[in-house]
C-alpha cells in the first residue's frame, strides 16, 4: 500500500524538480537509491521485490519498474533511462493449450553502469545489460546476458558493437 501512495505523490510532483524529496520517498518504500539520482514525475515501482539504483542516475518520466517478490532490479551508476521505459521482472512459463500463461515466474534485471536506455524500451526479466551499453528507443530486450558497450536495437533487440560513426552528428 505504501508503494501505491508514494507512486501517487511522485506522479503529482513537478516533472524535473524535487529530486531529493523523490529519492527520500523511494527510500521509504525500500528502494536503495544512490546520491544524485534524479527521479522524474510518474516514475513508479510496483511489486515487493528490491530495487537498487546507483549514483547520478536519471529515471525518465513514467518509468515503470515491476519487481515481484523473488526478483530484483539492479541499476548501475550514471545510467540514463528515457521516458515510458518498462522494466518487467515478472512473467510466466509457457503452459498448455488451455492456458498458455502457465506458472508465474520472476527473474532479476541488471543494467550496467553508464548505460543509456531510450524512450519506450522494454526490458524483460532475466535481461542483464553490460556497462556502457545503449538500448535503442522502442527496443525489446529479452532475457540474456549482453556484453559491455553494445547497441541493443530492434524487436527483439539484437546486440551490435557500438561504432563511433553510428553516434550521429556531433
Amino acid at each position: 500500500m505504501l508503494r501505491y501512495i508514494v507512486n501517487l505523490i511522485v506522479a503529482i510532483l513537478p516533472p524535473t524538480r524535487a529530486f531529493g524529496f523523490k529519492r527520500f520517498l523511494w527510500r521509504r518504500i525500500g528502494a536503495d537509491v544512490g546520491h544524485g539520482t534524479r527521479i522524474n514525475a510518474g516514475a513508479r515501482i510496483w511489486g515487493s521485490g528490491p530495487v537498487t539504483i546507483g549514483r547520478d542516475t536519471w529515471l525518465g518520466m513514467n518509468l515503470f519498474i515491476i519487481v515481484p517478490a523473488g526478483s530484483e532490479v539492479l541499476i548501475g551508476s550514471n545510467v540514463d533511462i528515457g521516458p515510458e521505459v518498462m522494466i518487467e521482472c515478472g512473467s510466466h512459463d509457457v503452459g498448455g493449450p488451455k492456458r498458455r500463461a502457465g506458472t508465474d515466474r520472476s527473474d532479476n534485471i541488471e543494467i550496467g553502469p553508464g548505460t543509456w536506455i531510450g524512450c519506450r524500451a522494454t526490458l524483460l526479466g532475466g535481461a542483464c545489460i553490460g556497462a556502457g551499453s545503449i538500448v535503442a528507443a522502442g527496443a525489446m530486450v529479452l532475457p540474456g546476458k549482453y556484453p559491455d558497450n553494445v547497441l541493443l536495437k530492434g524487436v527483439p533487440a539484437r546486440a551490435k558493437t557500438i561504432d563511433t560513426e553510428e553516434r550521429g552528428p556531433q
